[in-house]
């Protein structure tokens, strides 16, 4: 196992593994050990989803962690949208070579600014926001508030080399996170934003998908030249 890199994905709030799944299939593919665990109550039924805490959402990471740590020698951790404050708590925590965030929120979403975003294509992307509203419970929303509220103090302390994916487009999360994200963090993790013109939240399914898995799989290959894949 000398040398071996995983990579922890944690997928989005009221989200599951298929935010990640196309990087996930390409890492995996080259070589990467992969983790995708499902956080607790997402993936299932509105009542399981109320039940869950930011806790257990946190606990469902860093079980994921552990179970990587098993059969990895140096861990990569990458959240999409909420899984990227997760992925901050993780880090101050346990040993992480390089910290990756995907439209992650550091002001969070709301109707009418996702309104703003939306007009252009409006009945394309309604029908999704639509959905989410009836299908997340109130009380996971009031988490995820407070699980962005206690993820801000801890960003001062992440000084792992940090990158930053962020969509332009992005009609869930305030395009301008990712430039406070970079400025919250400790300068020693040389934080990099690369922009995406084209994709709104969901990045890694939108027109600059390939863009970003690739920009990733060389972000992995310069840091880990010497890791046992076939990048």
């Amino acid at each position: 196992m000398s040398g071996t890199v995983g990579c922890l994905l944690i997928h989005g709030f009221a989200g599951d593994i298929n935010d990640v799944l196309p990087l996930a299939k390409a890492l995996r593919e080259v070589g990467y050990q992969v983790e995708c665990p499902t956080l607790e109550g997402h993936g299932t039924t509105r009542r399981e989803m109320a039940r869950s805490t930011r806790k257990d959402w946190l606990r469902s990471a860093e079980e994921g962690y552990k179970r990587l740590s098993m059969r990895s020698d140096k861990i990569v951790i990458i959240g999409f949208s909420m899984g990227g404050l997760l992925a901050f708590h993780l880090t101050t925590r346990y040993p992480v070579e390089l910290l990756i965030t995907i439209n992650t929120p550091y002001k969070y979403w709301d109707v009418k600014e996702a309104m703003n975003y939306l007009r252009e294509d409006f009945p394309t992307h309604s029908r999704r926001y639509i959905r989410s509203i009836g299908r997340i419970p109130i009380s996971s929303m009031l988490e995820f508030r407070r699980l962005l509220s206690e993820t801000k103090p801890l960003l001062g302390q992440i000084k792992t080399p940090y990158l930053l994916l962020q969509a332009k487009r992005d009609d869930t999360v305030h395009a301008i996170s990712a430039q406070l994200l970079a400025t919250s963090v400790d300068k020693s993790a040389s934080p990099q934003i690369t922009w995406y013109e084209h994709s709104n939240h969901m990045l890694l399914h939108g027109p600059d998908k390939e863009a970003a898995i690739a920009h990733i799989l060389a972000a992995l290959k310069e840091r880990f030249p010497d890791s046992p894949v076939s990048v």
